[in-house]
């Protein structure tokens, strides 16, 4: 269908002959190679026929309205949109409750095309391709550099007159937090498109847990606070059978891929990102620095001792998740740790104190920025681009976010106590759990979307002892240690050009040696050698693109 539509788009606009529009289907759709001609001009004349009628139906739909300035519904007279994001999977998202409350709240109606989130980049890159657009882009996550290049090529709408006159709710998060306003404005001081703004964790990747059951039954008092007191914990696992089976079965230190957790084991030697890096306000990269040796160095260590567990470059995140859930690993990266042990997620597992490694006078650890880009972008197919900005504003109030994130009493939650905003969550008669219940009645599952989560009015759950135990975990041990790794800013498409064709091998190079280094397939000795490959490879001249781009960004207001 994707292919036809292509093929729709270069009929209205160059009136192409048949046989090129036969190459275009053909090259999205397997048919037999002998499929008679007549048969395919059949197909064409009522592909051809559709694009018409859609051309059609399409000039019918897309008429301007009047809007209401402020209050509901947004629209008087029922307006009809078009909206493109990703499906993961657990309910169409016009059977959606949040869809149908937010079209009775405001008259506005949406048709959905929602690929499957897995395909859905793919499915997003045809749709620009194709240039048939939807009027809307939700939760799509665009890019900075998709954003560049659509903005340029005018495929999406400057949103700054729209915010200024028709978003009081994103104006005041633009006041509270004047970055998130810097990093979405492009380099031509247009904003193209909407973030998703949560400051509460700022994960950027996995936190490392322990398991508490193996630090009880060593014994353990104090969670170590350098490289050597970790590793002298991780020989205690391997060797003195904290999990009481008599047998040394124990797995010391797991993970699926090393970007499972060497984010958290580089910032041990000062290093906040394999790749670009700020350092005291200068730009580099992080794989060519000392500490990435020493961090080399370390993990090839624990590697050659089983420490680190021999499978890290092999196994799926099945395998790794079913040595958890046999009490096997003591030491892990995951959203939650009861989930990876097999157990309620409660008190019992601490976070990983951040160590100091060789050659670093603290520990860094890389954190999110606490927004997601590019979740909500209005298109210049968009006839009614006031009332999609009135609609998307409502997200980022305090009651819409609510909405957004949990929606009605009586659908996943009840109040245990209006007055100290303490609720209780409704458990599921089919045993269908409460997230994935979540799942079927708002978009706000398992993708990003466009909306703020205000921090003075949290949503808490009676007699859940988790998310505070995690939030003071994460503000006593990774929040006096963390840095954004680099802003989110905007590169020039020559920059952009430039930077693709720098890390198309440098990044896989990086990612191979790291392997080798780390496994002893290829002594640290080498060193050296590995320098000067990567400075071969223009790491250099990516640094000096990051740092022009990264002084741009400070000089901006």
């Amino acid at each position: 269908p994707r292919r036809a539509k292509a093929a729709c788009y270069i009929y209205k606009k160059e009136r192409r002959e048949v046989k090129d529009y036969y190459l275009i289907i053909m090259r999205g759709i397997t048919v037999k190679k002998r499929l008679a001609l007549p048969m395919i001009s059949i197909l064409l004349a009522g592909m051809l026929s559709a694009c018409s009628n859609n051309q059609e139906a399409s000039s019918e739909k897309g008429k301007s309205a009047e809007i209401n300035s402020e209050g509901f519904p947004i629209v008087d007279e029922k307006v009809t949109l078009s909206m493109f994001g990703p499906n993961v999977g657990r309910a169409k998202w016009e059977d959606m409750k949040y869809f149908k409350m937010m079209e009775k709240k405001t008259n506005i109606h949406f048709e959905f095309d929602t690929p499957p989130n897995d395909s859905f980049e793919t499915q997003k890159n045809l749709l620009f391709a194709s240039n048939e657009l939807p009027d809307l882009f939700y939760g799509a996550s665009l890019t900075n550099s998709e954003i560049i290049k659509y903005s340029e090529q005018e495929l999406l709408v400057p949103l700054d007159d729209l915010i200024e006159k028709y978003a009081p709710n994103i104006q005041a998060m633009f006041k509270e937090y004047p970055d998130v306003k810097k990093s979405i404005t492009a380099l031509d001081g247009h904003i193209y498109a909407l973030p998703t703004v949560d400051r509460t964790l700022q994960w950027n990747i996995h936190p490392m847990w322990y398991n508490g059951s193996f630090l009880k039954a060593l014994n353990v008092k104090e969670l170590p606070k350098t490289s050597d007191e970790l590793y002298d914990l991780l020989v205690r696992i391997k060797t003195e059978d904290p999990n009481g089976n008599g047998k040394q079965d124990e797995i010391p230190l797991t993970a699926a891929e090393m970007w499972d957790i060497n984010q958290w084991f580089m910032g041990f030697f000062g290093v906040v990102s394999i790749g670009v890096g700020t350092y005291d306000g200068k730009v580099k990269y992080g794989a060519a620095q000392p500490g990435f040796k020493n961090y080399l160095e370390y993990m090839n260590k624990l590697y050659k001792e089983e420490l680190l567990d021999n499978e890290v470059f092999s196994q799926s995140w099945d395998q790794k998740g079913a040595k958890g859930k046999a009490n096997r690993v003591g030491l892990f990266a995951n959203w939650a740790p009861g989930d990876f042990l097999g157990m309620p997620n409660g008190t019992t597992n601490p976070m990983m104190q951040p160590v100091t490694g060789k050659g670093a006078d603290k520990p860094v650890i890389a954190i999110s920025p606490g927004q997601s880009v590019g979740q909500f972008a209005i298109t210049n197919v968009n006839k009614n681009p006031e009332a999609s900005m009135r609609w998307v504003d409502y997200s980022y109030s305090k009651e819409g976010n609510e909405f957004l994130s949990i929606l009605d009493e009586g659908d996943i939650w009840e109040w245990a106590d209006k007055d100290k905003n303490l609720r209780r969550q409704i458990p599921r008669e089919d045993g269908t759990s409460i997230e994935d219940y979540k799942g079927t009645l708002t978009p706000n599952y398992g993708i990003n979307v466009p909306t703020w989560a205000h921090l003075d009015s949290p949503i808490v759950y009676e007699g859940n002892e988790y998310d505070p135990f995690v939030v003071a975990e994460t503000k006593n041990k990774i929040k006096p240690v963390g840095q954004v790794a680099m802003p989110q800013v905007f590169l020039t498409p020559e920059e952009l050009k430039e930077v693709a064709a720098i890390n198309a091998d440098l990044e896989a190079y990086v990612e191979q040696m790291e392997a080798k280094f780390i496994t002893g397939q290829e002594p640290i000795s080498k060193w050296g050698e590995y320098i000067k490959t990567i400075d071969k490879m223009g790491v250099d001249k990516l640094v000096k693109i990051y740092q022009k781009a990264y002084d741009r960004y400070k000089k901006e207001k």
